[in-house]
């Protein structure tokens, strides 16, 4: 199977606002090229270990957006295009190149960078790599397949790191537009007693379904429909997905909890943060916020 394999140089500031841009364009996942990224990630210490080619230093900064071949290259390229016309960070070196790929060379080029890592208790391990948790850890095994959700984007470890700040013991919670499942199958691993998963893209479901089961859960909930039909209660939800779609299901988040109820949502970009802020805050009280780059995640109380 062939895909569209697009590569945008652009700058480190710059990088997450251009993931942003190709992932709203169509984008089945991205892969950022920026060894400053690398080296906070080493410096932090947060891999067990990692490659050693990893240790060079590398110019300049690319995310790539693996698209279907049937996608338009210039509605895409337009896009990017479009980003020079802001003037609060530096897009002027902006540049684009598009090639077709095998979808073996891109499914498997990102497992060489992906290691095991902590979100506070939580490991998450490829499922590739043999590993067994130290001091406690919550191993959580995972293969993302085509799906979004590896752990290692700030939008999905705000959300790990947030879901461990409530009391999860025994509760039903709801993963919310699920991807590759991670949120929920942490969830299961932080104690929760039942996870209710719902994406409305047929891969999702596929990754959510491989993942619960190297998981070891039983008889997952895991549906394919739009969370605007969800009718199942639950006492947490988590939802990490772009900040329009979160502003316009907030009364449908609302209905599925109860008095007491949790919500954690992210995805949501800088310029949306406020946005999103105002919407929930008429129906909840805020628990907690996060910011990592570019990226935001909030923690309400209903």
């Amino acid at each position: 199977m062939k895909f569209k394999k697009i590569t945008v140089n652009c700058t480190s500031e710059t990088s997450d606002i251009v993931s942003y841009a190709l992932h709203e364009a169509g984008s089945m996942g991205e892969v950022f090229e920026d060894y400053m990224n690398i080296k906070q990630v080493l410096d932090d210490k947060r891999w067990d270990y990692a490659d050693a080619q990893l240790f060079n230093p590398t110019e300049g900064c690319a995310v790539i957006g693996y698209f279907t071949i049937e996608t338009s290259e210039d509605l895409v390229l337009h896009k990017i295009t479009a980003l020079k016309e802001n003037d609060w960070a530096d897009f002027s070196v902006l540049s684009a190149s598009v090639e077709i790929i095998d979808s073996v060379e891109w499914e498997n080029e990102w497992k060489k960078y992906y290691k095991p890592f902590n979100i506070g208790k939580v490991v998450i391990v490829p499922e590739w790599i043999d590993y067994s948790p130290v001091g406690g850890d919550a191993k959580v095994v995972l293969n993302p397949g085509l799906a979004f959700g590896t752990g290692m984007h700030e939008t999905t470890s705000m959300c790990v790191d947030l879901m461990q700040r409530i009391p999860l013991s025994g509760k039903r919670v709801l993963d919310f537009g699920c991807g590759s499942g991670i949120l929920g199958i942490c969830a299961t691993a932080l104690g929760a007693g039942s996870v209710v998963f719902a994406d409305t893209d047929e891969q999702a479901i596929t990754a959510t379904e491989y993942n619960c089961k190297i998981n070891n859960i039983v008889n997952p909930e895991v549906f394919c429909r739009d969370v605007r039909e969800m009718t199942e209660p639950a006492d947490i939800v988590v939802a990490n997905i772009t900040a329009d779609v979160l502003i316009g299901v907030m009364p449908i988040i609302k209905s599925a909890l109860g008095n007491g109820g949790y919500a954690i949502i992210s995805g949501i970009i800088s310029d949306k943060k406020q946005s999103v802020l105002d919407e929930y805050s008429k129906e909840f009280t805020l628990v907690q916020s996060q910011q990592k780059n570019e990226w935001s995640a909030f923690l309400f109380k209903l």
